[in-house]
């Protein structure tokens, strides 16, 4: 699905006695448009009836008194209303908020709005777009180098001395978890590492950046990094039980089936339909040989979400149980 990324329409400031609405159009690369109002002469206006006084009449005299003024005062220079009513519209909310169902837009947006004067944010919702769009390489190096940015949002990545501010460090640590999640999905688990690892520099007690974390280490096979990290578990439920699935399968690669078994159910009895723990689940019961509990969670998981990775996971183990039903 495809969805504009255009400004809504903007009140702009008119003449006086001709107000207006006009739209801006933002997403493409496109000439701005002027727009303006016509003056009602008084010879226009009587002709049309308007002010059928004879000229000295009082009120005619002041719309002609007026109609000098106006013609007398400066113009603006060309685009200038529209260019400043724009940049006042420029956000990172508007740029991401069709980032999903339009990247193409949010794309444009954002490098039109770095042509306009866009700083760290617009640099950022153009990686996030290339993300979406399948250049994760690209993104994550960008995404990377701008959470090494002091100052969010307004620094300067050509300029250093920027002072962080606690809300900046935020920021900047949320921009290396997404930087993190991209080295992932382009399969740079190191990469990844690095990023979760400087992120959480920045914020050590940001709990998507410790699942990141937790995550990369156990596939770089640093388990006990893992648990390190998300013990204590987070207080926020949904957190919570996300950490514990990440913790479970922590304690499985290191042999210690019994903790993780302990850790999934506990996330299961608050999301019993969850897949990455019902995928879980299934494994831990093939390592201690229940092949039919391991068999009915996998399906699960099909049943559930089939088009998600955890199911293309689970079809996998399906049939590696229907080529050997007792391998552990």
């Amino acid at each position: 699905m495809r969805v504009s990324a255009c400004l809504p329409v903007s009140q702009l400031p008119q003449p006086d006695g001709c107000p207006g609405r006009f739209p801006i159009a933002l997403a493409r690369t496109m000439g701005r448009m002027r727009a303006g109002c016509r003056v009602l002469t008084v010879a226009g206006a009587m002709m049309v009836g308007v002010c059928a006084l004879p000229v000295g009449d009082s009120a005619c005299g002041r719309a002609r008194a007026a109609e000098t003024a106006q013609q007398a005062a400066p113009s603006p220079l060309p685009g200038q209303e529209i260019s400043d009513a724009s940049h006042e519209a420029w956000s990172f909310a508007r740029c991401t908020a069709t980032l999903s169902d339009d990247p193409d837009g949010a794309r444009d947006y954002a490098q039109d709005w770095l042509a306009h004067g866009g700083g760290l944010e617009a640099q950022q919702c153009e990686a996030l777009a290339r993300m979406e769009l399948g250049d994760v390489a690209t993104a994550a190096a960008s995404l990377d180098r701008l959470a090494h940015v002091p100052g969010w949002p307004t620094g300067d990545t050509a300029v250093s001395g920027a002072v962080d501010t606690a809300q900046s460090l935020r920021r900047r640590a949320t921009v290396a978890e997404q930087a993190a999640r991209a080295w992932q999905a382009d399969d740079s688990p190191r990469q990844a590492f690095d990023s979760a690892t400087y992120g959480l520099t920045l914020e050590p007690g940001d709990v998507p950046l410790r699942l990141v974390y937790a995550r990369v280490a156990v596939e770089l096979d640093q388990p006990q990094r893992a648990i390190d990290t998300l013990t204590p578990l987070p207080s926020v439920p949904v957190e919570r039980d996300e950490a514990l699935i990440a913790r479970a399968t922590a304690w499985r690669r290191m042999g210690r089936i019994e903790q993780a078994m302990t850790d999934i159910n506990a996330a299961l009895k608050d999301m019993p339909r969850n897949g990455a723990a019902l995928l879980e689940r299934g494994i831990l019961y093939q390592r201690e040989g229940q092949m039919a509990q391991a068999r009915a969670d996998w399906q699960d998981v099909v049943t559930l979400s089939p088009d998600s990775d955890e199911a293309d996971l689970a079809r996998q183990d399906l049939s590696l149980l229907e080529t050997d039903p007792e391998a552990p």
